[in-house]
């Protein structure tokens, strides 16, 4: 299978390959699905002292019989022991899902630690690589001071999604149309192995049937199963937030509502979603005067997606997959126009020259109209540096985008104190522009076909 992007991240384990007479610990982590595996297995499948161990979940002394017959003949009886045979006899040790060693029981990471350091003593030219897809247990083991592992590793690596540019590229390989790249990227995101389930080129139609409801659809099950092994006891409470959350940005006291988790509680939950899992993001509007008005998103495209769309119908999807297809396609529409927003605003992070400035900030504003009573404006997209503010408009519908439209966002932008910085507006479109638009002097026009066009110049 073709190997996808991630030239930066090979080059770094390049380097590493080159440190012949050093020993260096090489943490490896990020979501699951994200390719840490796919990512060192190209990076040293063509080496020959490699051992690779794919660490489970099992009774202490299952697994260290287990990994024990995998390289040797003998069974060892204790950790420390066995992790020194290893690093004496590889040159590259590779653990994956190392935070199970955590789950079977904390104390093999102690040997490890006593067993690395013994391998710093005796100047082994082992390398650790280690990865792991629980995030928040990844960073406790490396980032806690009371777990042995602190300080231990010699580089940390957060392996993310692929860029816009890279999913949009990727999918057009595939035989996708600009608009059909974009829709199943507002389904998936940047998510290397899911995007691989688009390889075969069908309707988005019979893609979202066979890949999300069909009775062995390998998505239908995905965002649980992924998230109550990473929240453990409390996914509930986290589900029920993340269901609150799901579509549309919400407030706290908004999700508190849907979600019934108490409003006292709903910080904690939310940072942890936010900073831990980096699942939701936090969103305030830019350049408003007022606090207060931080509103939640689902940040990874994927569980916004599942938890909009198929947690929410799991019923009807086991009993009646076709109905439960018809319901989600109504309003697919909607939500591909509000995953616009945050498309447009990913494409100019990735593409910031377009606006002839390098921009501070890039987000969304909203707020009350001033002067007018239970009044509000929101605007889906803003950048700006000292000098310049761009204010711009998403749509993502199959009507063209005409005079009308422009004239709303010049009279929203005027809400928007902007401290005498030089205004310029964008409009992006799926179905194009009226020929009025053209004309209009400080306006970007904007097509999926156009935005593609910039990332291939």
């Amino acid at each position: 299978m073709k190997f996808y992007n991630r030239k930066k991240e090979l080059n770094f384990l390049d380097e590493i390959k080159l440190r012949k007479n050093d020993n260096i610990f090489v943490v490896i982590y990020g979501r699951r699905r994200i390719g840490k595996t796919t990512l060192v297995r190209e990076a040293f499948g063509n080496e020959r002292s490699v051992f690779y161990y794919f660490v489970e979940v099992l009774n202490q002394n299952n697994l260290l019989e287990k990994i024990s017959l995998s390289f040797s003949k003998a069974v060892f009886k204790d950790w420390f022991d066995l992790f020194i045979e290893i690093f004496e006899r590889f040159e590259y040790v590779i653990f994956d899902e190392f935070q199970n060693f955590y789950k079977v029981s904390p104390t093999i990471l102690y040997s490890l630690q006593k067993a690395w350091d013994e391998v710093k003593f005796r100047n082994y030219n082992t390398k650790l690589i280690v990865l792991g897809s629980y995030v928040g247990l990844m960073k406790k083991i490396f980032y806690d001071n009371k777990m042995p592992l602190f300080g231990r590793k010699d580089y940390l690596m957060n392996i993310q999604e692929f860029s816009l540019n890279e999913s949009i590229k990727m999918l057009m390989e595939f035989g996708y149309s600009p608009e059909e790249a974009f829709e199943i990227y507002s389904i998936v995101g940047g998510i290397p192995n899911y995007l691989l389930f688009f390889k075969d080129r069908k309707s988005l139609k019979d893609l979202i049937f066979d890949l999300f409801l069909s009775d062995y659809a390998p998505l239908k099950n995905e965002g649980e199963n992924i998230l109550v092994l990473e929240f453990g006891s409390e996914h509930r409470s986290y589900f029920s937030i993340l269901e609150a959350i799901a579509g549309t940005p919400k407030t706290v006291s908004e999700i508190s509502d849907v979600s019934k988790v108490e409003k006292t509680s709903l910080p904690r939950f939310l940072k942890e979603l936010e900073e831990e899992y980096k699942i939701v993001k936090a969103e305030e509007p830019l350049l408003s005067q007022k606090k207060r008005m931080k509103k939640y998103k689902i940040d990874d495209f994927f569980f916004d997606f599942y938890f909009t769309f198929i947690r929410k119908n799991l019923s009807t999807i086991e009993f009646a997959p076709e109905k439960a297809l018809e319901i989600i396609w109504k309003m697919l529409p909607q939500y591909f126009g509000l995953k616009f927003e945050q498309v447009c605003s990913r494409f100019l992070m990735e593409k910031p020259e377009l606006l002839g400035f390098v921009p501070e900030r890039i987000g969304k504003t909203w707020g009350k109209i001033p002067g007018e009573k239970n009044k509000s404006f929101d605007i889906d997209l803003v950048a700006y540096d000292s000098e310049n503010i761009v204010f711009g408009e998403c749509k993502w519908t199959n009507k063209k985008v005409g005079i009308e439209e422009y004239n709303k966002l010049v009279i929203r932008s005027s809400y928007v104190k902007n401290e005498g910085r030089k205004k310029k507006y964008i409009i992006f479109s799926k179905s194009g522009f009226e020929k009025e638009l053209l004309k209009i002097k400080d306006l970007l026009l904007l097509t999926p076909e156009d935005m593609i066009k910039q990332f291939e110049a």
